[in-house]
C-alpha cells in the first residue's frame, strides 16, 4: 500500500465508528408515530451507503484517536466519512470578521436527529467538519443510547444556542473557539414523545432526566477536546460547550 493509501486508510477509520458504534449495532431508535406504542429498538444492521472511493472495512477510529486527528486535517476525507454515515450537509462559503472566521465549514442538513437553533439563537450553524464528525459520533454512540437507557424514547431534536460567534472567552482577551466555528453550545433535547430535556432545567435533577444529561456530558469528554457544563461555572449553567480547538478540559 503506498503512502497516500495508508493515509486514507488511517483517516477513513472514522467511518466504522460513525456506522458501527462502541462495538454495538442497532442503536438508532424508532421514529415517533401518531398512535401510542411501546418503544422498540429498530434494526440498523444494514450498512450505510458507500461513497465512491471510501473503504468501509477499516478499523474503528474510536480505537485509534490519531485517526480522528488525521481526519481533521483532510476535509475531503472527512466529508466522505460523514456521507458514508448518511449525514447530509451543505458546504458554506468562507467567512471573515476581523480576527475571526473560517475557510472550510459546513452545516448539517440531517443526521439521526435534527440540529435546531434554540429560540432566539442564530439560525445558521456553520461548523468545521472535524466538529461535525465528533458531534455525529456523540449523537450516535452516546446521546441516543443514553436516551434509550434512561428515558425510553429516541431523541428527535438537539437544541443549539450557536456555533460561530466572533467573541472572546468570558473574562479573558483570548478568542473563543466559537470564533473559528470549532465549538457548539448544546441547550437541550426534544424526544420523540414530545418531552423536552434542558441543561438549565434538568441537569441537576435527581431523576432520569438528570442522569441522562450528566452521562452524556461526562462521555462527551472522551470525544471533544473541551467539554464544559454546569459543573464548571454559572456561565455554562444552561448549556454544554463542546469544541475541537486543541486545548483539553473536562469540567
Amino acid at each position: 500500500m503506498n503512502k497516500s493509501h495508508s493515509f486514507l486508510a488511517a483517516c477513513v477509520g472514522l467511518v466504522i465508528a460513525l456506522g458501527a458504534g462502541f462495538g454495538a449495532a442497532n442503536l438508532r431508535s424508532a421514529e415517533a408515530t401518531s398512535a401510542p406504542a411501546a418503544f422498540a429498538r429498530p434494526d440498523f444492521a444494514a450498512p450505510p451507503p458507500k461513497p465512491p472511493g471510501v473503504d468501509l472495512t477499516l478499523f474503528s477510529a474510536l480505537a485509534d484517536p490519531s485517526a480522528l486527528k488525521k481526519l481533521s486535517r483532510d476535509v475531503e476525507i472527512c466529508h466522505d466519512a460523514l456521507s458514508a454515515a448518511s449525514v447530509t450537509f451543505t458546504e458554506v462559503p468562507a467567512k471573515r470578521e476581523g480576527q475571526c472566521g473560517y475557510s472550510e465549514a459546513l452545516e448539517i442538513s440531517s443526521s439521526l436527529a435534527t440540529w435546531e437553533p434554540n429560540p432566539g439563537a442564530p439560525k445558521d450553524l456553520p461548523m468545521t467538519c472535524a466538529l461535525a464528525a465528533k458531534l455525529h459520533l456523540w449523537e450516535r454512540h452516546v446521546v441516543i443510547p443514553a436516551a434509550e437507557k434512561y428515558l425510553g424514547s429516541p431523541v428527535q431534536e438537539v437544541k443549539v444556542f450557536g456555533t460561530f460567534q466572533c467573541r472572546n472567552v468570558a473574562d479573558t482577551d483570548k478568542l473563543s473557539e466559537h470564533a473559528f466555528a470549532k465549538a457548539i453550545d448544546v441547550a437541550g433535547f426534544v424526544l420523540a414523545d414530545g418531552r423536552e430535556i434542558t441543561v438549565l432545567g434538568d441537569y441537576r435533577s435527581s431523576g432520569a432526566e438528570g442522569d441522562f444529561l450528566r452521562e452524556i456530558r461526562q462521555r462527551a469528554c472522551d470525544l471533544f477536546d473541551v467539554t464544559l457544563g454546569p459543573d464548571y461555572n454559572t456561565a455554562h449553567e444552561n448549556h454544554f460547550h463542546l469544541d475541537v480547538g486543541g486545548q483539553h478540559a473536562c469540567r
